[in-house]
Order: structure tokens, then C-alpha cells, then sequence
């Protein structure tokens, strides 16, 4: 098991042992999170809650997410389709990854979806249509990191999107201060992009994530 495999395991048990702990201090339970890799989902299992958000069990490359969120309510009321993995115009990059072909790829207009831990295309289209229908428009927080091909243009452009609660994982010094939103800035993880495993799951000393949910 990798180092970062280790740490994903040490995680998985800390949500699923203290996430009934975790929800007695919620005072929001009906919020939604948007986010461009498996964070959010992750997000609702800390607290044992309903995943209100189709952005769990999956990835977006930097580009197409960005172009997500620039018309999100439009992109989660549109049909979603799917590709041959092979024809995905990432599939040079994904196929870095030993689990490339075992996992559906879905796409709206040209915005490709990567449904990382889902097992077909059914059940990717049921539980994304199911999702959307949950999204809570007046409880929302948004999420990037500067994984899968973000460049500082993405996340200049991520920071004029016109939402209110945005949060941003780096390793990068680029100009965070200047943008507005909640910007969180990760420590050194000896990549050049923030792990999955130093995402903030409950919180860090840039972020109570707690917190930033009861104040929705």
C-alpha cells in the first residue's frame, strides 16, 4: 500500500467512527457541495449524511470543471451522455492511472465527467439525475484543488466565479490573497498538487469545515 493509499485508509476509518459526533454539532443539514473530485462526498460521510450533490465518486480535469461551474445550474439540468474512455481527448493522461477503462465517463455538451468510483453508466446517470434534484441552492459551498492539469489561469478564473462560499486547496504560492471568497491553502504534501489525503475533511488550521457549514 502506497503512502497516500495509507492515509486514505487512516480517514476512511476516522469518518466512519466519528461521524455521529460529528453531526450533533451540525446545525445545517441540508447544504450542498460542489466540488471537482471525490471531497464532497467525503464531506457527507464525516457527518453520516444523504450526499445532496451529484459531485461525489468522481473527478473533473481543471478546464471542464471550471466550465461546469460557469453555468452550473444549466450544466446539472442538461442531459448527461457517455463516451468510450479511449475517445476521452484526457485519455492520454488518464491512462497514467491503472484504472483507466474501469469506470464511466460522462459528458455534457463537451464538459467530460470522470465517474471514478461508480460501476456503470446506469448507475452513474441515476445517481447524478438523482443528485441534481437534491442541490440546495441557498446552502451551497464550492470547492477546487490544484489537481488534474490546474494552472494558476484556472484558479484566477475560479475566483471570479460569483459564488459566495468557495474553497480552494493549493501547494502553489500563487496570489491567493488577492481573491475574494474563503481560500485555503494546504501544506507542502512533496507533490506539485494537493493529495486527496491533505484535503481538510473536518478541518485544519486554515478551516473549520463545521463551522463554515452552520454558518450557511
Amino acid at each position: 500500500m502506497t503512502y497516500e493509499g495509507f492515509r486514505l485508509r487512516l480517514l476512511s476509518l476516522d469518518r466512519m467512527l466519528f461521524r455521529k459526533s460529528r453531526n450533533k454539532k451540525l446545525t445545517n443539514k441540508d447544504f450542498t457541495i460542489i466540488s471537482n473530485n471525490c471531497w464532497g462526498g467525503m464531506i457527507y460521510e464525516s457527518y453520516g449524511l444523504r450526499k445532496d450533490t451529484p459531485t461525489a465518486g468522481l473527478f473533473f480535469m481543471a478546464d471542464d470543471y471550471i466550465k461546469f461551474l460557469s453555468d452550473l445550474r444549466g450544466n446539472t439540468s442538461k442531459e448527461l451522455t457517455f463516451i468510450d474512455p479511449n475517445t476521452s481527448r484526457y485519455a492520454d493522461e488518464l491512462r497514467k492511472d491503472a484504472r483507466f477503462g474501469s469506470y464511466p465517463i460522462g459528458k455534457i455538451d463537451d464538459i467530460e465527467i470522470m465517474f471514478l468510483h461508480v460501476h456503470s453508466e446506469q448507475e452513474a446517470k441515476e445517481k447524478w439525475e438523482r443528485r441534481c434534484k437534491r442541490i440546495n441552492w441557498d446552502k451551497l459551498i464550492v470547492k477546487f484543488n490544484d489537481q488534474n492539469g490546474c494552472t494558476e489561469e484556472h484558479a484566477k478564473k475560479y475566483a471570479e466565479l460569483p459564488f459566495e462560499h468557495k474553497l480552494f486547496f493549493t501547494v502553489h504560492d500563487w496570489s491567493v490573497k488577492k481573491w475574494d471568497g474563503l481560500i485555503v491553502v494546504k501544506q507542502r504534501t512533496g507533490e506539485d498538487f494537493v493529495t486527496t489525503s491533505h484535503e481538510p475533511f473536518v478541518g485544519s488550521k486554515y478551516i473549520n469545515i463545521t463551522e463554515l457549514i452552520n454558518s450557511l
